[in-house]
């Protein structure tokens, strides 16, 4: 008896670098049944990313298409619409690309598919509040709302961002939890990372997970930093991660003269290590939608120092959550990095149970998935 193929989806990223929203879709991908359901995922860039050789590993394809930037909407829903109809047939599109997720559903409507997902994944989209960005909002939000079939956000607050305030009466509209491989956080190793770094057991070790971008406010968690030490003098810092502001950070750092407290580890793949051998998670973004390390870092129980601006949603009732105004001047958001630092980690058994009674077990989130996309 043949075998039935799995139905193909296929998702929209700029590029499968280790954003949030790449490896909340990685997540779901490693844990989703293959067999029923395969992803390919239409990335906006000629380069290779870090997840691009995993994808070909699980069955997956990653397809070029032109910035639409570049060559206009014309050319681009030609070449979308030759991509849909040559790696095809696709059982529907799921878009992470925010606002221009408007621009390939209705693309994907013409081309006959019947399943096509927004997701939004922020609260922003980082842009300055021109009179042509705004146009540009509207219009895309129209298309948005008029050709999509689902509409899905990482948290409450990031949909309404996208698909308006009113999105929750939308019967369309779902939140897709951010969801981890729970058993990986299980156990806290603080000496192997340490070790690594030659730092000492007991020195206070304060992490941050995030690109470096303006969105993540690196120059102002360098400056808590730099004002901690003055109270903690043996703390150190660990940054994971990459981006265009890197070179910049390096540089304010080294002018600090903090150059052997700071740690630059790269685009890692071991983020539960480095998380278990964490004091303290200290995260000001200017925005966000639901972020995973924050999630990620609430299940290897390491208490979060975060700005006010990221959605309560985030709490998973642990007490590990502490919201900091952005207004807030560095010496307070020193001082609640210290109020913080004695905080005690919850039990492991106590961190699953609330992170699976909000969602955030990938193997159900994948069992859910798996579900819409092989009936729609």
């Amino acid at each position: 008896m043949q075998k039935n193929k799995p139905v193909r989806i296929l998702h929209f990223f700029g590029g499968m670098n280790r954003g949030g929203a790449e490896t909340m879709i990685m997540n779901i991908y490693r844990h989703i049944d293959r067999d029923k359901v395969q992803f390919d995922f239409a990335v906006h860039t000629k380069e290779q990313c870090h997840y691009d050789n995993e994808i070909k590993d699980l069955g997956g394809r990653i397809i070029h298409l032109p910035s639409p930037a570049k060559v206009g909407p014309r050319v681009y829903g030609r070449t979308l619409m030759q991509v849909l109809h040559k790696y095809g047939p696709f059982h529907g599109v799921h878009s992470h690309v925010h606002y221009y997720s408007g621009f390939i559903v209705r693309t994907a409507q013409k081309a006959g598919l019947t399943l096509r997902i927004s997701h939004s994944h922020n609260t922003q989209d980082g842009k300055t509040d021109t009179i042509k960005r705004l146009i540009y909002r509207q219009f895309m939000r129209h298309l948005i709302l008029k050709h999509s079939t689902h509409l899905y956000g990482c948290s409450r607050a990031a949909g309404q961002h996208l698909f308006g305030p009113d999105c929750g009466s939308d019967s369309r509209f779902r939140v897709i939890p951010n969801a981890i491989e729970l058993s990986k956080f299980k156990l806290g190793d603080k000496h192997e990372l340490r070790d690594k770094l030659l730092l000492p057991v007991n020195v206070p070790l304060i992490g941050h997970v995030g690109r470096f971008h303006e969105q993540k406010n690196h120059k102002f968690l360098i400056e808590i930093f730099h004002a901690l030490l003055k109270k903690l003098p043996d703390a150190h810092l660990v940054l994971v991660g990459d981006g265009p502001l890197k070179t910049e950070i390096e540089t304010i750092i080294h002018a600090k003269g903090i150059d052997n407290r700071v740690h630059m580890l790269g685009i890692r793949d071991d983020v539960p290590l480095i998380m278990g051998a964490l004091d303290l998670f200290l995260f000001p973004s200017l925005y966000e939608g639901l972020p995973v390390v924050l999630i990620e870092a609430q299940a290897a129980g390491v208490p979060c120092v975060v700005s006010d601006v990221i959605t309560k949603e985030v709490d998973m009732k642990l007490g590990l959550m502490e919201f900091v105004g952005l207004q807030s001047d560095v010496d307070y958001w020193v001082k609640r990095v210290i109020k913080c630092l004695q905080l005690e980690r919850p039990r492991f058994g106590e961190r699953v149970v609330e992170l699976k009674t909000a969602g955030y077990d990938v193997e159900q989130v994948a069992k859910d998935l798996e579900v819409l996309y092989s009936k729609f």
